[in-house]
Parts: C-alpha cells; structure tokens; sequence
C-alpha cells in the first residue's frame, strides 16, 4: 500500500512533468546581462527572442567546450557578436557571394614605384598602438565595410605618422564612391569591396576628411564627383604591372593627402610584411576571420590551413609572448570585441611553408573571371594579400 508521503511525490513529479521548462533557461539570466552590457533589446517571448536566446547558448556552450582545453593559446568567450546570425557575421566579413574569381586586373603602369624596404634588422617586437588614430578600434557596425574601415584606419595611421596636411581620409566617401564593377570580394559599398579599390580611390581624388563625410554605416549615393586618373587607368605599350600591385601618385590627388603611391605587397611572403609594418606603418591586410567571432584574449591559432580569406583588418606590429610570437592586428568589431578590438595571431617563422587553399576567393578579393582557387599563407591566411600606401617623408 503506498504511502501519503509517496503519493504526494508523484503527484508533484506529475505537475514538475507538465510545466515547460526552457530549452535554454541556464543561459536566460546571462543572455539578460548580455543584452543589457551590449545594448541589445529583444521582447521576451519573441520569434526573435528565441532565435537570439539559441544562438547565445550555443556559442557560450562552444566557449565552454574550448577554454577546456589546458593547452589552449587563446580563451573564447560572450562578446558583441554572440546572438549574431550566420548572416550577421557575414556581413561584417564584408561579403555577399557577388565576386566570381581572382584579383582584379584594371590596367598597366609605365615605371611603377616599388617598395622600399632598408635591409635593417627586425625588432622581435614592434607596434603602433602609441599613434592618436589607433587609440579607440573602428566599429562598422551591419554594413559590410571592412574593406573601407581598414583602408581608411591605414591612410589616417600613415597621415599622422608622416604629418600629412590632410590628416583623415573619410570612410563614408569610400562606402558610397568606390566603383567596384568587376565586382572584387563583393559588389561594392556595404556589401563589399577590396582594400586595392579604396587605395586607387583615395590617390586619384582630393578625399574629404572623416568629419566632412561622417561615417553612417550604411550605403548612400556618391556626393564626389568622381574624375578616374589618366595616369591610373591608360594601359601603358611597354613595362605592364598589373595595378592591383601597385599604384601611382595623379595629378588629381589631394592636395594635403602627401600620398605618393600605394603597393600590394609580395603574396604569401613572410618578411616583405614584417618590415612594411616596422619600416611604413600599419598595413591593410585580408585574412580569413571567419573562426574570430568568440575570440576574447590571447594568441588565436585556430584558424585551418585551408584558409578562406574574407575579411580586411589592420596589422598593427607584432610582438611575442613568453613561448610564441605573434601578429598584433586591429579589427573593425569595435572596442568590445576581442582584446580592446585587437586580435593576436599565432606568428611563425616558417609562416610561408604554413600554407593552404583558398578554394572560396570570391569570398574576399577575389573578382568576376578569376581562378577557382588561391594559394594562402601563414595564420588565417595573413600573407595572402596585403597593401601598404606611401607618404612623402619629410
């Protein structure tokens, strides 16, 4: 005969049974905090807010998952991004599947200005961090504007380095000016562009500054009038180096701007980098952010061979830890993201035997007509594809 006590057991396990409990309610309260830390608003009992609510939990469930691991160089964690979409994320990679192939080709240059590197020797660590123009890391916000957040950080860093008249290069003009018919990692403005693009923008018109031409975050019509340079775009009948490689000073250039020329820099080579940042300046660089959305400190090195370039950012120095050495890089996530808006990346000396294919190029510089696939180098393919511009040195 069963007791009062057992009877009154099953009666309680038989309500507890009949009441819904969550799906995600150990991660209720902290998705609450996140929200209210990152200024996210979602009505509770929403389509969206359950949407949002899954993400959360699974990407704190996958930070969890890694930072259990005592060999870990990098600890993940709930940033600015962890209830964004797939989608979401996309966008602020910077593309929308538009390009089709390889590196834009746009014309010849009769005695191009290549990069000068001294021969002097390397520090073991190096950085940029003191410059007025890196105090606070850019935020794109939804627009896919990578591309133009990390040219115009590079033109402002390279402007306050070499004490240019013109000390700001807007980021909005870039977004709503820079054609991009060939359609290279994207098709154009918010949904996407190449650092290439925005640099042989910027040395062929007298750019406004940041605060003439506010960033907005969203696409807009041209307000310049855009006068393409002879000296940029006439095929020359001799000495062709294809312009994605290097650029060259016009006479319709910026009065203020000092900016002589712009170069990509060697592809898949690991000291050309190294000294472009230590001998120039920052440099604008496309790499395969797509593992970086939990990132929260240390060296990242969780990025596959086979990397996916499709995302520009800013290499900042470099620098090395008490067991490795790494790339110090500036993202466009904001301040909130990462450690203060920077990522480091695992640095290795042998960086141009860690190689892999990008069998995606349209995801990043890629153009309409190109190859299939791209041979990418170094951590998250860093030595793929890089520029650096030019300022006269006073």
């Amino acid at each position: 005969m069963m007791g009062f006590t057992s009877v009154l057991s099953l009666a309680s396990l038989a309500l507890t049974n009949s009441v819904d409990v969550h799906p995600h309610q150990p991660h209720v309260e902290a998705f609450a905090k996140f929200q209210q830390r990152y200024g996210r608003s979602y009505e509770k009992g929403s389509e969206e807010y359950e949407h949002r609510l899954s993400l959360f939990s699974k990407r704190v469930e996958e930070a969890d998952a890694h930072n259990t691991n005592p060999a870990r160089l990098w600890s993940a964690g709930v940033g600015p991004l962890a209830a964004h979409t797939e989608e979401e994320l996309a966008s602020l990679r910077g593309w929308f599947g538009a390009a089709k192939g390889g590196m834009a080709k746009r014309g010849n240059l009769r005695k191009p200005v290549m990069l000068a590197q001294t021969g002097a020797a390397l520090p073991e660590q190096f950085n940029w961090t003191s410059l007025a123009t890196l105090s606070t890391a850019r935020e794109q916000g939804g627009c896919g504007s990578c591309w133009a957040v990390a040219s115009a950080t590079v033109l402002d860093a390279h402007a306050e380095i070499y004490q240019s008249q013109q000390r700001s290069f807007s980021t909005e003009e870039l977004v709503h000016c820079v054609a991009n018919p060939q359609k290279c990692g994207g098709s154009g403005g918010c949904e996407g562009a190449t650092v290439e693009l925005a640099m042989d923008y910027a040395i062929n018109h007298a750019m406004k500054t940041a605060e003439e031409m506010k960033y907005t975050g969203r696409d807009g019509k041209c307000p310049v009038e855009a006068v393409l340079s002879e000296v940029a775009m006439k095929p020359a009948a001799d000495d062709t180096v294809d312009i994605a490689s290097v650029g060259l000073h016009s006479t319709s250039s910026g009065i203020g701007s000092m900016m002589t020329h712009w170069e990509r820099l060697p592809e898949n080579k690991y000291e050309p980098l190294l000294q472009a940042v230590y001998e120039h300046g920052p440099t604008a660089i496309s790499v395969d952010a797509g593992p970086w959305s939990s990132y929260m400190s240390g060296i990242f090195n969780s990025c596959s061979k086979d990397a996916v370039i499709n995302h520009a950012v800013v290499l900042i120095g470099f620098g090395k830890s008490a067991k490795h050495k790494y790339w110090l890089v500036e993202n466009s996530w904001g301040p909130d993201w990462g450690e203060n808006g920077r990522i480091r990346l695992l640095r290795q000396d042998e960086e141009e035997s860690h190689c892999g294919i990008d069998r995606q190029p349209q995801d990043g510089t890629a153009c309409e007509g190109g190859p299939a696939q791209v041979q990418v180098c170094g951590m998250c393919g860093i030595l793929y594809d890089n520029v650096v511009p030019h300022f006269i040195k006073k």
